[in-house]
């Protein structure tokens, strides 16, 4: 045998072992679960939007500890201060708000989900209804302290509510993600 017709023969072997190998491969990939590169770089659905309502939750928390914090140990609340921390915890809701509805969007028709959106959004309804007052309080030339404390406190247990419900939906999220691949054995 000539040496060119060995090297052609030597090359056709070693692609098709590499076609091969790629074909166990690929079968192997999809018994596998995700990897976390994976799971980083093709989230699930909802992912983004749940991480944003998620942060949107949290920050509206940090404002109103905030605010609850200046009112209770600041001699005079200062309307501007007040004001401007009352502003951002109501954009901080509104955009938790409009976060979770666009995951109730992704989610249409899973029942399990919407009952846990529904729950969280009573949770931030209520936050919102007890942000109309404060913020009224903190429009005021001179915003009353205590008013100011108990709206903060009332938004902040809502929140937290919101937060820990939030979580939850979150892990049996990730779970069904985890379980996906194992179900396609």
């Amino acid at each position: 045998m000539s040496r060119r017709k060995l090297n052609q023969c030597v090359l056709c072997i070693a692609v098709a072992m590499i076609a091969g190998l790629t074909m166990v491969q690929s079968a192997d990939a999809q018994q596998r679960p995700r990897s976390i590169v994976e799971r980083k770089q093709h989230p699930g659905k909802g992912f983004w939007e749940n991480q944003r309502a998620s942060r949107s939750i949290q920050h509206a928390r940090d404002y109103s500890r905030d605010l609850y914090r200046y009112s209770r140990d600041a001699q005079v609340v200062s309307p501007e201060v007040a004001k401007a921390e009352s502003v951002e915890l109501g954009r901080n809701i509104e955009m938790a708000q409009k976060e979770l509805a666009a995951v109730g969007k992704q989610h249409e028709g899973d029942k399990q989900v919407l009952a846990s959106l529904d729950s969280i959004n009573q949770h931030i309804a209520k936050a919102a209804a007890v942000h109309k007052t404060l913020h009224e309080e903190c429009c005021k030339d001179s915003p009353d302290g205590g008013i100011t404390m108990h709206c903060c406190s009332e938004i902040t247990k809502e929140l937290e509510k919101a937060a820990a419900e939030h979580a939850a939906l979150l892990r049996t999220l990730d779970q069904r993600s985890k379980a996906a691949p194992a179900e396609n054995k």
